[in-house]
């Protein structure tokens, strides 16, 4: 799913615009015991609840592709009889009418998720008469091409309110309360199946993690059967190691500074087009080449390259780079330049040091405090503190 197609599936989950039908619940304890199940139809629902419980499942549609949102793809053997794709297009065809395969999911999750408190386990079905569109992206009310029948599913944290004294209105009191819980924004969810070329893809799934170092990747393991692109941090570590390993001693603060200016040329060459930016071997080649990295340091980054990324890895270009800023870090010190002022940072060698150069202009701040220009020049500056 590319970023239109996850906004689209997000405007169906409002009550002004709903096309939810059934809910199901599990409230389950850090026992791992069921507390309590709820079987709802959506539609039945106090608008204030269902305002809240499509708050929720909203968030699981929520955060960039490729940071929090996963493309997953289901392995073939999981889409034969008795694999955990068949098991999702079951609970989906039944629209969530049949308690037993209902009472199987939930079995599954507290089974595998691996969380130490209480949760809750939401599940809701919808249905979306996919209307088509003409060549300029406009709606035709009155021609569907197909019908989504889908499921989201999230988990949620249930966990003591703050404790404090609150206002009751009806006796004109503040009263202490330290016993309500309630429902966090989910960890992890899903949307089953995912929503390609506007139609249903019933062999792909998108999967939501609110954090990348907390994926839960055991859930989406052994209760959906797909394997997870990396993380986000994983994603810059390996970046990061095959510039540092592919350049070897060529790998310097203006290489790195140009290699990283490239990059976000690519994002922001792409930012109308729905689909996140990949970078793969072949854009990192073209641009060593642009910038004189010769032949053998190419070849030696091709190889390093080909050891770290395998074929299914995916390397995004806004998780690999940060397309705000440039960021130089030593274990004293710390300098932070906007993208667009990068050009303004030069080093030099100096009486045989390098220096990092900064200009200073006359809107520049210590600890808030906003200083004056000497007027010597940056150079005999640094000699005489040097010296």
């Amino acid at each position: 799913m590319d970023k239109k197609a996850v906004a689209e599936i997000k405007k169906l989950i409002r009550r002004t615009n709903c096309r939810l039908d059934q809910m199901r619940g599990c409230y389950v304890n850090e026992n791992k015991e069921k507390v309590f199940e709820l079987k709802e139809m959506f539609l039945a629902l106090e608008d204030k609840e269902m305002d809240r419980y499509c708050e929720i499942l909203r968030k699981t549609l929520s955060g960039r592709l490729g940071k929090n949102l996963f493309n997953t793809e289901f392995p073939l053997e999981e889409e034969a009889a008795g694999g955990k794709q068949a098991v999702l297009m079951a609970l989906r065809d039944s629209c969530l009418k049949d308690d037993d395969l209902v009472e199987d999911f939930y079995q599954k999750v507290i089974e595998t998720y691996d969380y130490p408190g209480k949760y809750l386990i939401l599940l809701v079905h919808g249905m979306y008469d996919i209307p088509a569109k003409t060549s300029d992206g406009l709606a035709l009310d009155e021609a569907s091409e197909y019908v989504y029948s889908f499921l989201v599913c999230c988990m949620c944290p249930v966990e003591l309110l703050n404790e404090g004294l609150c206002y009751d209105g009806s006796i004109q009191k503040f009263l202490s309360r330290s016993s309500d819980y309630g429902v966090k924004k989910p960890t992890v969810g899903f949307l089953f199946p995912s929503f390609n070329d506007r139609q249903p893809d019933i062999h792909e799934l998108l999967y939501y993690a609110a954090k990348g170092d907390a994926r839960h990747e055991e859930l989406a393991a052994s209760l959906l059967g797909c394997e997870l692109d990396l993380a986000e941090k994983e994603q810059q570590d390996t970046f990061h190691r095959v510039i540092e390993e592919g350049l070897g001693r060529g790998c310097d603060f203006e290489m790195v500074k140009n290699i990283t200016d490239a990059v976000n040329e690519l994002v922001e060459a792409a930012k109308d087009d729905p689909s996140p930016v990949q970078v793969d071997k072949g854009d990192m080649v073209r641009i060593l080449e642009d910038n004189g990295v010769d032949e053998d340091t190419i070849n030696q980054f091709k190889a390093v390259y080909d050891e770290n990324v395998s074929d299914s890895d995916i390397l995004m270009a806004e998780n690999v780079v940060d397309t705000s800023k440039i960021e130089v870090k030593s274990a004293v010190m710390k300098v932070s330049v906007k993208n667009e002022a990068t050009g303004l940072l030069q080093t030099k060698i100096i009486d045989g040091v390098e220096y990092l150069l900064v200009p200073l202009n006359d809107d520049v701040e210590v600890n808030g405090i906003r200083i004056r220009r000497t007027q010597e020049t940056p150079e005999s500056v640094i000699n005489t503190k040097a010296e």
